[in-house]
């Protein structure tokens, strides 16, 4: 009898899972979406989230860790002469998104390299939130699950991480989610043995159906600090959700919100908190 239920076990283990997409739909679901991102100080990687007609121009935006960005942004103490006294100046420099162009579906041929600029960030939750200075559509945008999907991936599902290791164009690496609410820091991270290599830092968690469930941001490491890649672990998309509904970003994942809309209110709310 206990020989009869592992097969059966294992029969409905197999039935139910799903394989990576493969060809054209799965590099529009996975690589494609993926953006090489670069500062003065190096390169990291981003996910084209969104990209939608906003009057007669697309808004385009780009998910990232904030530690891909941070050498872009400067905290300096300057006098001012009106106020008589020193206060902080925050300066955000440009920061530059690499598109990849593809022949033959695979083979990267070039990039379409565009200015960007830096939305909001949070050194804490390690995202930040780029937006393309360039206003016509990117067609290949992640796929985001709605809110009552956020957290239906479990441990032993097929993950694919893509990023650009290495400075590399987008590379692919699939495993299974490993662990899911792993606390660092007092924050909530996932697991995945998709092995994430240096460069891949704000690039891409996937499900195998194609929907964005993170961005790579650590691996574990042994001894003095050597790297575990299949040890990778994730921010989750509930976490980065939450942080763009907290900064009235919302519009970027629910489509009953409206861009024009959202920012309005973000820009009203920061300069009311400027005044206190």
């Amino acid at each position: 009898m206990k020989k009869l239920l592992v097969i059966l076990a294992i029969v409905f283990f197999s039935s139910t899972a799903i394989a990576a997409m493969g060809g054209l739909e799965g590099h529009k679901a996975y690589i494609y979406p993926v953006v090489r991102i670069s500062t003065n100080m190096g390169t990291g990687s981003g996910t084209v989230i969104y990209s939608k007609l906003n009057n007669t121009k697309y808004s385009t935006y780009i998910l990232t860790n904030f530690h891909v960005i941070s050498e872009a942004i400067s905290i300096d103490e300057e006098w001012n002469s009106d106020l008589g006294k020193n206060e902080k100046v925050e300066r955000r420099g440009l920061v530059y998104v690499e598109i990849f162009k593809y022949r033959n579906i695979s083979i990267p041929v070039g990039t379409m390299r565009v200015e960007a600029d830096i939305i909001t960030y949070n050194k804490t939750e390690d995202i930040a939130l780029l937006k393309l200075r360039y206003e016509d559509e990117i067609k290949n945008v992640a796929k985001l699950p709605s809110i009552d999907k956020l957290e239906e991936y479990k441990v032993m599902d097929e993950s694919i991480a893509v990023g650009c290791s290495l400075a590399f164009p987008p590379l692919p690496t699939v495993g299974i989610i490993t662990r899911i609410n792993l606390q660092l820091d007092s924050l909530p991270y996932n697991m995945s043995s998709s092995q994430v290599i240096y460069g891949n830092s704000g690039g891409a968690m996937f499900t195998s159906d194609g929907l964005l469930i993170g961005i790579p941001s650590k691996v574990a490491t042994a001894g003095w600090g050597t790297p575990i890649p299949h040890m990778g672990l994730f921010i989750p998309i509930s976490r980065i959700e939450k942080w763009l509904n907290d900064q009235h970003l919302n519009f970027i994942f629910d489509t009953s919100k409206n861009e024009k809309e959202c920012l309005a209110l973000r820009n009203k709310l920061i300069k009311e908190k400027k005044e206190k």
